[in-house]
């Protein structure tokens, strides 16, 4: 692939990655409730949070952005000829950098400092999505294609994604798990 072929994707990646960040944070704010708004629906559950733990919160980034960078690739993946590898291995860094950063904030926040607010709750969705987009977009940029990063990409995102699923029906006694209340 030429060079002038990789500066367009990586361009298009870049202005992807930045329009996501505002559609995806935007998202989240309905997302955290549409589980209660349809009725408790087990379908609805399995995507969105159904109460108050922060393993459940992670829903409101992994399948916005998984949902949001699969669809990027297959929309625009000729036009703008996107490599799929790099752009899985960067929609996987954007996801997991993303959940980590929640995990941390809350952690911090809450068990360092005793500080638990909706809105540092909110920031931290405001704040994890710009910085694995931008994330993301590095990696993108720098990634070599191999055979095995993408096989390891996918992997991670089933396992992942079961976990999410078979969590929100199965949750372990353990701290990540529990609402907080």
């Amino acid at each position: 692939m030429s060079s002038h072929h990789l500066n367009e994707g990586f361009h298009f990646n870049r202005m992807w990655s930045w329009i996501g960040i505002i559609v995806v944070s935007a998202l989240s704010i309905p997302l955290h409730f549409i589980y209660e708004w349809s009725g408790q629906l087990t379908i609805v559950g399995m995507f969105a949070p159904i109460n108050e733990s922060i393993w459940e919160h992670q829903n409101l980034v992994f399948w916005p952005l998984l949902i949001w960078w699969g669809v990027g690739y297959l929309l625009f993946h000729r036009k703008k000829n996107l490599s799929l590898t790099p752009w899985l291995v960067a929609m996987s860094a954007s996801i997991l950098i993303s959940m980590l950063f929640i995990i941390s904030w809350y952690y911090v926040l809450n068990g360092a400092f005793e500080l638990e607010t909706s809105l540092t709750n909110i920031a931290s969705i405001f704040i994890a999505v710009p910085l694995g987009q931008m994330i993301g977009i590095h990696i993108y940029r720098v990634i070599q294609p191999r055979p095995i990063y993408r096989i390891l990409v996918i992997l991670f995102l089933i396992i992942v994604g079961a976990l999410f699923i078979y969590f929100t029906f199965n949750a372990p006694d353990l701290p990540l798990f529990i609402p907080a209340t």
